[in-house]
């Protein structure tokens, strides 16, 4: 999925929106203040969606891990 997304954004892009999302996510923003720091750093923020997805996998695999450590 990341080798994906880079294809698509860069990676430079890439790594600017992966930054973007993940302090978005951190801070609980809203969607039109995701949408619009997306907007600086991509011509189209619906390209960000993979990216997006990456995130919130990761984010479930960190809060499954706990479980796994039985």
């Amino acid at each position: 999925m990341q080798r994906s997304a880079i294809g698509k954004l860069g990676v430079e892009a890439f790594e600017a929106v992966y930054s973007c999302l993940k302090q978005a996510r951190q801070q609980n923003a809203s969607e039109e203040e995701i949408r619009s720091s997306l907007e600086k750093l991509v011509s189209r923020a619906s390209d960000c969606f993979e990216v997006d997805q990456l995130l919130y996998f990761e984010e479930q695999l960190q809060a499954s891990q706990p479980h796994l450590q039985l």
